[in-house]
């Protein structure tokens, strides 16, 4: 056995996420090391059981009839139902002098073959071992490949799930957001203009909340797609600060902000939810008469740096672990008050990430919390 042939094929065979890829990889390696005249693996697909993958390797001295002759002899027993025992005494007792057999087995069902001619009496004397610790490791590749598969359709079948309920959710709210604009307009009793606006601002807040769990989830199953644009950040984050002007006055928060003046390369898109997600909270989680700070600025490693300080209930040390986790809302016996999904803090986190960035915070249990995120300026395009 050639033990470095057979460790590099080991270290290949695990970088391979496809059946098909596997097969064409395992049937190379067994006739390059076992000289034989052709090697095929032939797969079945386990959904409804025919016949998805069949691939052969030859020799340049294989007489192809003679081992096609021999293969579909296996290609018909694959079609009929067998238990995985009966599959090893047929193969077995079919694998003589120059033919190896071997079943492969996925959670005790047969799942396919995998079959070599050689060129002489004693090939599978010589071979069967190399054949045996080969074929150990495809099955077990195979069963890996398989899990991921039905870890990939699973998460396929979530996206698609909550981008249908997200659509059926958004088109009743943004109903209702409408006609309670219209309702306002012709409401004759100003007494009643705060009932109005609650149901704008509730369904508003569903609203966003269905698109934040849609975003998560898609970044979960793959990476989160840009639009890179450039854009002065300076004029994006004053035009949301200006959006918060109704909460700050509720709370008679104090806003004050030092924005520099650069161009960001970045997906406005998602920017803007970076944003609005840090100050929401910076408003939603202060104090009546609190402070927020707001500083951009661009540091030494040529990245865009945003920064929010706020004086609000802030984190206690117990929680500063899990703040990025998905539905994580820290503090949630104290602060009922509050309306929050634990959504945005990880959406900020998954936005920064795709850009190449990274988000940050120190905080403080009753004295309050600062966050900062940083983006490459220019380096992602």
């Amino acid at each position: 056995m050639n033990e470095r042939a057979v460790y590099k094929f080991f270290q290949k065979l695990n970088t391979l996420n496809t059946y098909k890829d596997a097969a064409k990889e395992a049937a190379k390696t067994l006739l390059e090391l076992t000289d034989a005249q052709a090697c095929r693996i032939c797969l079945l697909n386990p959904a409804n059981g025919k016949i998805a993958i069949k691939h052969t390797e030859y020799s340049d001295t294989c007489f192809k009839p003679e081992v096609e002759e021999i293969y579909s002899v296996c290609a018909d027993f694959l079609t009929n139902t067998f238990e995985p025992e009966d599959a090893l005494d047929y193969f077995d007792a079919i694998s003589k002098n120059d033919k190896i057999i071997e079943p492969v087995i996925y959670r005790e069902n047969l799942l396919g073959y995998m079959g070599l001619m050689g060129k002489t009496g004693d090939f599978n004397k010589t071979n069967s071992s190399t054949v045996g610790i080969i074929m150990e490791n495809v099955n077990s590749r195979l069963e890996i490949i398989s899990l991921l598969e039905e870890i990939e359709k699973s998460e396929r079948e979530r996206v698609e799930f909550l981008a249908s309920i997200s659509h059926e959710f958004k088109t009743p709210l943004n109903s209702i957001i409408g006609f309670s604009d219209v309702l306002k307009h012709k409401n004759d009793n100003p007494g009643n203009d705060k009932y109005i606006d609650n149901i704008s601002k509730s369904s508003g807040f569903l609203l966003e909340l269905i698109q934040d769990v849609l975003d998560l989830a898609k970044a979960e199953n793959r990476p989160m797609e840009l639009k890179y644009e450039t854009f002065r950040p300076k004029d994006v984050i004053s035009d949301i600060i200006w959006g918060f002007e109704e909460e700050r006055k509720e709370k008679n928060i104090e806003i004050n902000y030092t924005l520099s003046d650069v161009e960001l390369a970045a997906d406005l898109k998602r920017f803007k939810q970076l944003i609005y997600n840090l100050i929401s909270n910076a408003v939603k989680f202060n104090k009546q008469n609190g402070k927020i700070m707001i500083v951009t600025y661009v540091n030494e490693d040529k990245e865009f740096v945003f920064e929010i300080k706020d004086t609000g209930d802030g984190i206690s040390k117990k929680d500063c672990a899990k703040i990025f986790n998905f539905f994580s809302q820290v503090n949630r016996s104290r602060l009922k008050r509050q309306q929050g999904s634990g959504l945005g803090l990880a959406l900020c986190k998954t936005i920064a990430k795709a850009h190449k960035g990274d988000i940050y915070f120190k905080s403080r249990l009753n004295t309050g919390s600062t966050f900062w995120f940083e983006l490459p300026m220019f380096g992602c395009m």
